[in-house]
């Protein structure tokens, strides 16, 4: 309290630096203030950007010009919308959109949620629980692959919103617009105001999916048919590639597959919106279901570059070969040609050769198919045991010779061969000088028919080559017909006819299997014509991929006798099964393409049952329904387009922050220099 306070003397010098120094001060101080505000801005931007945020620049894409509206939100789940862009399915930008669309709703609309495939649930009713539509979103697995009709998934939707008591109607649509999934001859959805009048929905289209018109080539079909001319257990199987896109596909290549392993490859070019078939033969040393597929190189949607299928490659065929006219000299025996066409190197047959007395007494159930060749009519015994085994399920073939007499063959097998037998005509005599020009020759053929498929084109000239010097005529067909004709010669007499009895398949042949009556024996035709009746008869060339069942189908499976089916396995989680009359089951929906395997009850394969889900082609063509054809089939004044995916809803904002950050280390640069 005592202290004295200091009086100031102003002094010259001094005054002059304290002022100098207070100007420099304040200098430095707006120096420090920017430099910090350039050093945060730098350390804000760099992580922001990072980030990578967008803002959203269309704010009406759930659209709220018409006032509060009751809102379905439609997703096309279909296989399209796994196309890939940039590496990852559209289906995501699907989910996405969905989410954006919910959180646009204002607070008093109300919301429903309607994904469209394959054996989709039918939507609720429209809800303000925000939380369980995203809560849907989030259970929704990826896109099916099935076909989804997006007419029908609108009405459903539109019909929904007939529960809420809104006065307005909204319908979100997010589809990559594939014009498969719309039929624009029928009406448009329409829903029912609270009054219960007919009003047409607003309509919000989000689009996803590349800006560009996306290509997309498919196996959109697969046959399978038995090839013995390969060897046993060979199959050629044909796969139809089809190119959707309007550039032409060069080189594709197309892959046979078991597994991991490849077993046969072809290359392909196909046109702009063309359409190919390719064939690859191979022969399977396995016998039994063979799983496997036709792979084409992968293009943006690689689910329809794949087509499953399974092959039951059966055990080689069992043939008994009763010869009626054996000789001493081998030339001169029946069977001299017919077994080494029988027993060549890759045959699927195994042969047993059997005089008349000797192949009667063989046990007929051990073999597959029979072969008479110019055989005596059997007797009544023996006729009964043929007409057993072919009633039973066996093959027959039965050729001419001189020791068969029409009458008695009637008499002993008339009702078993597909026509009654008449008398032998003699078109020529070997010796004659004329004789090649007067004999009989092949002019009809049934090429279509699995037994005569391979003789097309040039491998038709060893059967058209042929000479018939003699052969049967055959009485006319009867009034359940007869049998069917495969081949026959100018004059109109048949030379290979096939029917059938009980459950089994008898084949006549008009001449003999040696020089006797024609030359057919020593034409190229020969060999792979003996095994491919021998194939036929025993039913190794009947199409093996008939369980085969398309996605979004059910299938029936009957076991063998003695069988219960226990589970289906494959590429789907979960198979339901359910029992038929008669001991049959009902497997499926299948909702995802492969292949599938079933067990007994006590968990042992069943091989014979395995099948194999393909595809439908109607999703492979990946064409866009033009916006305005959409907008004329909804109503031009109800529509309203939220823009392309990933342009014009969103922009980058975090380009903005770097370059926001850039230009703040230069600010920060310049300002330490000075």
């Amino acid at each position: 309290f005592d202290r004295r306070r200091p009086r100031p003397h102003p002094f010259g010098a001094i005054a002059f630096v304290l002022r100098s120094q207070k100007r420099t001060a304040s200098r430095l101080k707006l120096k420090r203030i920017l430099l910090y505000a350039l050093r945060t801005l730098v350390f804000l931007c760099v992580p922001l950007a990072i980030a990578q945020p967008s803002c959203a620049q269309d704010a009406t894409a759930a659209g709220t010009t018409r006032g509060p509206a009751a809102t379905a939100i439609v997703i096309d789940g279909s296989l399209s919308m796994r196309l890939r862009d940039d590496g990852r399915p559209i289906y995501e930008d699907a989910i996405r959109e969905a989410r954006g669309a919910i959180s646009e709703l204002l607070p008093e609309e109300s919301a429903t949620l309607v994904r469209c495939g394959t054996g989709e649930a039918p939507p609720q009713a429209p809800s303000f629980d925000r939380s369980r539509l995203l809560s849907q979103l989030d259970e929704l697995e990826e896109a099916g692959f099935g076909h989804a009709d997006l007419n029908r998934c609108l009405e459903l939707a539109a019909r929904a919103l007939d529960e809420s008591p809104l006065a307005g109607r909204r319908l979100v649509l997010i589809s990559d617009l594939a014009a498969h999934g719309f039929r624009l001859e029928a009406p448009p959805p329409t829903s029912k105001d609270a009054q219960g009048a007919e009003v047409k929905p607003e309509v919000v289209l989000r689009p996803v999916g590349p800006k560009e018109q996306p290509g997309n080539a498919a196996v959109v079909a697969l046959s399978i048919e038995p090839a013995p001319q390969s060897g046993p257990g060979a199959f050629q199987l044909t796969a139809t590639v089809k190119n959707a896109s309007a550039q032409a596909l060069g080189d594709a290549e197309l892959s046979l597959r078991v597994g991991d392993t490849t077993l046969a490859k072809a290359f392909l070019d196909v046109p702009a919106g063309g359409t190919v078939r390719k064939s690859l033969t191979h022969r399977f040393e396995q016998q039994g279901a063979i799983a496997g597929s036709m792979v084409l190189a992968a293009d943006a949607l690689p689910e329809d570059d794949v087509r499953a299928f399974v092959l039951q490659v059966p055990e080689p065929v069992s043939v008994l070969v009763v010869n009626g006219a054996p000789a001493a000299q081998r030339f001169r025996d029946e069977t001299f040609f017919l077994e080494p066409a029988l027993t060549a190197p890759g045959t699927p047959v195994r042969s047993t050769f059997r005089d008349v007395a000797a192949g009667f007494q063989e046990d007929l159930a051990k073999f597959d198919v029979i072969y008479l060749v110019n055989v005596p009519a059997p007797n009544p015994e023996d006729a009964a045991k043929l007409r057993a085994f072919v009633e039973g399920g066996g093959g027959l073939f039965v050729s001419m010779g001189d020791a068969v007499v029409p009458e008695a063959y009637n008499a002993s097998l008339g009702d078993l061969l597909p026509r009654r037998l008449r008398d032998v005509r003699t078109a020529a005599a070997r010796e004659d000088s004329d004789a090649e020009a007067r004999a009989g020759r092949i002019t009809e053929l049934q090429r279509e028919h699995p037994l005569l498929r391979p003789f097309s084109g040039e491998a038709a000239e060893g059967l058209e080559d042929a000479r018939f010097f003699r052969y049967m005529l055959f009485e006319g067909a009867s009034q359940d017909g007869g049998g069917e004709v495969l081949a026959a010669l100018q004059d109109g007499a048949p030379v290979l006819i096939v029917g059938a009895y009980g459950k089994g398949r008898v084949a006549l042949f008009s001449s003999t299997v040696d020089r006797d009556w024609a030359d057919l024996a020593i034409r190229t035709a020969f060999l792979p014509l003996v095994q491919r009746t021998a194939a036929f008869l025993g039913g190794g060339l009947d199409e093996r991929e008939r369980l085969d069942v398309r996605v979004g189908q059910p299938l029936t499976l009957t076991p063998p006798q003695g069988v219960r089916i226990g589970s289906v396995e494959g590429p789907m989680k979960e198979v339901p099964l359910r029992t038929l009359e008669g001991g049959s089951v009902e497997v499926g929906p299948i909702r995802t393409p492969g292949t599938y395997s079933v067990k007994d009850l006590e968990g042992q394969g069943v091989p014979s049952l395995a099948f194999a889900a393909s595809l439908g082609s109607e999703e492979s063509d990946l064409t866009r329904v033009p916006r305005e054809a959409l907008q004329a089939w909804f109503g031009e004044e109800t529509v309203t387009t939220a823009g392309e995916s990933g342009e014009g809803r969103e922009v980058p904002v975090w380009t903005w922050l770097l370059v926001i950050a850039a230009l703040a280390f230069l600010g920060e640069g310049l300002l330490l220099r000075r």
